[in-house]
């Protein structure tokens, strides 16, 4: 046989070979990507399915941060109060109003909030309160009193209500309702979360709802997909709620139903009575698909799936191409094995190194050099070689290209993304993850365990591997946002993580893997902690100065009584000797009730320019015999501190309980140090505490290496008679004076300790702004009264007996009201009088404040003198008086009265005199104090 003959039946043989290989390589390939492919989908599925969940946990913990807002539980009490008074009635509306700002601001802020509502348990579950995007193009707005519905049959209003407190309930997805229940055109797909709000005994009275929009989560979720892959999603009866056919979608709401066991029949028996299944099957327009679908349970309660599926094509077209190059490749190798054979003289050696080294070159990667200009076989067989190529190449291209962005998508997130086998060996870590960890692939626990530390949620109590996320993982749990706090070993700064992970399983159950989501909610819990706190004192300084204020009140009585009664028993030393201890009691009182208006930042204070220096150096001398011999002190002053901006004999208060504080927490003797120094806050600073504004502060800093606090009493050190010393040791007022006076003054105060090692206080105050405040002016040592006439507006009537007689006692005549509006009217009656001595906080109606604004209209340049236990800000602004404002501040004695008065009449009296309108009243005053209805007296 000839060598070209032999030549050619061995191409042909060969090639035919190869072509048969490549066959048989084909059906390999196939019986390896479906599988892999299959898993590819069900862990795209899952991990959808965990963008949901989050998604809905997200909403879950939105509706139960509204429902703790404390304005819910004031209106819904006053509501079944039932109360109908005028002041009820403002309170009510007031509340209403707060709810429905809380409310619009929350729509405004988040665009998938679509309505929040408050719902009534009694009347039937009636609407109290509706913000909605039903205004003009879509705004926000209160929904008016006419369009408030009945809730109580719709099951997310019955479900809130059967909930524990601090629980939510979130509801299947479902389609938005018009007015009138008919299903809104066009459909949006809504899920309503609510929770109960419970009266003091924990009964339901009310529930919040919001109403999330889901079509962007909906958007999100299917954005990745290409052409060839489809995703859906179905509750828990099988019905679809969002399919790529519109029509198909909510067809159980619309009469019509679409499952997804009708639409994939070969998936129902995958899944049988599992959560997962994966399926090669041909849908009902015929079209070959390979598809997954996985369920879980998601907020805790909803049970949803997701089935995503992609063309059969699409999985196989790499195989396909292969096959198709395959035989091309084979029959443009046996036209080129016969030319070969009859041309091999001339023609074959040549090109036929040539295509084998291009051939060799392209599995390296190698530019191609073929004879493609060549005529006849030769070229044929090059060019075919060159288009066989290019087609494996950009198919090799849209792989890569593919595999790019779902690596970007997982390497972007805003979470930490790992997945481990099952030995817990790190397969793959992103970006955040590798940060937060030092996480890379092949990294096992145990290395892990070597880098990290992790405790429970106090930080500080370490955590079993077991009941570690990994741990869990390797046990073969799913969980969701299991809490943990992280440090890196050789690190300061803790993390608070919330993990999410679901089991990777083959077809079989067996374990293979697990995939876990680390979220960072650092910020979160220390903001929830900051609102919580900040709630807290707010609500304490109500209480406190509220109670200070009637205390006041009370007080001021009884300094006038006891007074009197000192004068009248002066011949009786036994009963002096009473009167002057009652009077030291109410002294003590006095004080408590300042330092309750110290903390609750009610009290009106006297900022000046204060060198913090100067200020030290004082303080010092004035410590020194109260801190002790034992107690070395020592200071640390800035060389050229700025100037702050606060009342002095307030920080000098504030400065010795701290130093006292310090002593007692030296038993043994210690170091005292006191430090000042210039500080800029920045907007990081800022941003992290809320109170905080940024700029620059003036800071002063007390020290001491005594024993220091407990961590777990750390954060309460500053609540209102919180106190770790003996019973009569203290009052527990000293650090929540300290406190409220530091945030009157618009300044910051930080406190950090550590067990065994000291503390340090820092108080950190505004710098001066340039405005200078009035020096408070010299005392008055004599008693004097005068004949002028006072208008006593004052509407606690033990108060207002007080006045008169002490005005009586010095000689004013005086006019009595027990309210603004009886005060209007006597004046309006033509009433002359010199000065109006009048509380701030009145009764209902106006204040006292308001009360001279409108008497200044007709009586312009009238004298006025303030008096109030707590001013509310009607007349202290920023913790500072107004300009101009003459304030008396209960309790107050005799004298403290008679020289108020004597300093504002005493102020070009003349002047007032003329201004005064002449009386039409009884030119005859009494000359005896009437009862409620008394106007005058002599």
């Amino acid at each position: 046989m000839k060598l070209s003959t032999q030549l050619m039946v061995a191409m042909v043989t060969l090639v035919v070979g190869t072509a048969a290989a490549g066959v048989i390589g084909y059906r390999s390939v196939e019986s390896a990507v479906v599988p892999v492919s299959l898993e590819r989908l069900r862990m795209q599925a899952s991990g959808r399915l965990g963008i949901l969940d989050i998604y809905l946990q997200g909403a879950r913990g939105d509706v139960l941060a509204l429902g703790a807002v404390p304005v819910h539980q004031r209106l819904m009490r006053a509501i079944a109060g039932n109360g109908s008074g005028p002041e009820e009635q403002t309170a009510k509306a007031k509340w209403r109003d707060d709810i429905e700002g809380i409310y619009a601001g929350m729509l405004n802020a988040k665009r998938a909030i679509r309505e929040i509502s408050l719902i009534g348990t009694a009347d039937g579950g009636r609407e109290i309160v509706r913000v909605d995007r039903n205004g003009p193009d879509g705004s926000v707005r209160a929904a008016p009193s006419a369009e408030l519905k009945i809730n109580s049959e719709r099951g997310y209003f019955r479900e809130a209500v059967a909930k524990q407190p601090g629980e939510a309930f979130v509801s299947p997805i479902e389609l938005a309702l018009k007015r009138g229940g008919v299903i809104a055109d066009p459909h949006v797909p809504v899920v309503h979360a609510a929770t109960a709000i419970q009266d003091g005994a924990g009964r339901p009275i009310g529930v919040v709802v919001i109403m999330f929009d889901m079509r962007s989560i909906f958007a999100a979720l299917c954005a990745a997909v290409d052409d060839h892959s489809q995703v859906y999603i179905v509750n828990a009866a099988g019905d679809f709620v969002l399919h790529p056919d519109g029509s198909r979608a909510f067809g159980f709401e619309l009469g019509i139903r679409h499952r997804w066991q009708d639409e994939f029949p070969a998936l129902v028996t995958q899944v049988g009575d599992g959560d997962h299944g994966a399926a090669v099957t041909d849908k009902a327009d015929g079209e070959k698909v390979a598809v997954a679908i996985e369920f879980d349970r998601l907020a805790d309660t909803l049970r949803v799936g997701i089935i995503e599926s992609a063309s059969y094509a699409s999985i196989m077209a790499p195989a396909a191409a292969l096959r198709r190059s395959d035989l091309t490749a084979a029959a443009v190798a046996i036209a080129a094995a016969i030319l070969l054979a009859i041309f091999m003289a001339r023609s074959l050696t040549r090109p036929l190194r040539q295509i084998t080294a291009a051939v060799v070159g392209f599995g390296r990667g190698e530019p191609i050099h073929v004879p493609d200009q060549a005529g006849g076989e030769v070229g044929i067989l090059a060019r075919a070689f060159i288009e066989m190529a290019a087609e494996v190449t950009d198919k090799a291209d849209a792989l890569r290209s593919k595999s790019k962005i779902f690596d970007k998508t997982i390497e972007s997130m805003a979470d930490g993304f790992l997945i481990i086998n099952n030995q817990g060996i790190a397969v793959f870590a992103n970006a955040v993850c590798r940060e937060m960890f030092g996480i890379e692939a092949g990294l096992t626990h145990q290395e892990w365990n070597e880098r990290n530390l992790r405790f429970r949620s106090d930080g500080v109590t370490p955590i079993p591997f077991d009941l570690t996320p990994i741990g869990r993982a390797m046990r073969g749990e799913n969980f969701d946002n299991i809490e943990v706090t992280h440090r890196r070993v050789g690190e300061t700064k803790l993390r608070r993580l919330a993990a999410s992970g679901r089991v990777l399983a083959d077809e079989l159950g067996k374990l293979e893997g697990a995939v876990i989501v680390y979220r960072d909610i650092t910020v979160t819990r220390e903001t929830e902690y900051q609102l919580h706190h900040a709630q807290k004192m707010e609500a304490v300084g109500q209480l406190t100065g509220g109670i200070a204020h009637d205390f006041n009140n009370t007080l001021t009585v009884i300094t006038g009584a006891i007074e009197i009664i000192a004068e009248g028993v002066a011949d009786r030393p036994e009963l002096l000797v009473v009167a002057k201890m009652v009077d030291e009691a109410v002294d003590r009182g006095a004080d408590l009730t300042h330092q309750l208006l110290s903390f609750a930042r009610r009290q009106p204070l006297e900022p000046r320019e204060i060198d913090v220096n100067e200020m030290v150096h004082t303080a010092m001398r004035l410590l020194r015999p109260t801190i002790g011999e034992r107690v070395l002190m020592d200071t640390r002053l800035a060389d050229s501190p700025w100037t702050a901006m606060a009342d002095p004999a307030q920080l000098s208060s504030a400065l010795l309980n701290l130093a006292v504080n310090a002593r007692d927490a030296m038993p043994l003797g210690g170091r005292l140090t006191l430090e000042t120094a210039n500080i800029m806050f920045d907007e990081g600073y800022a941003a992290q505490h809320a109170e905080v504004d940024a700029g620059p502060y003036v800071m002063i800093a007390v020290s001491d290496n005594g024993h220091g606090i407990p961590a777990a009493i750390l954060s309460r050190v500053f609540d209102p008679f919180f106190t770790t010393k003996a019973i009569g040791k203290g009052t527990g007022l000293g650090l929540s004076m300290v406190f409220g006076f530091i945030k009157q003054s618009g300044g910051h105060i930080k406190i950090y300790s550590e067990e065994g090692y000291g503390t340090t206080v820092k108080l950190y105050l505004p710098r001066v702004d340039g405005t200078k405040a009035a020096v408070p002016p010299d005392s008055v040592t004599n008693i004097l009264g005068g004949q002028e006439t006072v208008l006593v507006v004052e509407d606690d009537e033990l108060v207002r007996r007080f006045v008169i007689t002490n005005l009586v006692s010095l000689g004013y005549p005086t006019y009595t009201a027990c309210s603004a509006a009886e005060a209007l009217d006597m004046v309006a009656q033509g009433l002359a009088f010199d000065v109006l001595f009048t509380d701030v906080v009145l009764g209902p109606g106006l204040n006292g404040r308001q009360l001279a604004e409108q008497l200044s209209h007709v009586r312009p340049g009238v004298k006025i003198l303030y008096t109030s236990g707590y001013t509310e800000n009607a007349i202290v602004h920023q913790g500072r008086l107004d300009a101009g404002i003459n304030l008396l501040t209960k309790p107050y004695r005799r004298a403290d009265l008679a020289k108020a008065l004597r300093e504002v009449l005493d102020t070009v009296m003349a002047e007032v005199r003329e201004t005064v309108v002449p009386a039409k009243a009884d030119p005859q005053p009494a000359s005896a104090v009437t009862a409620e209805g008394g106007r005058h007296l002599d």
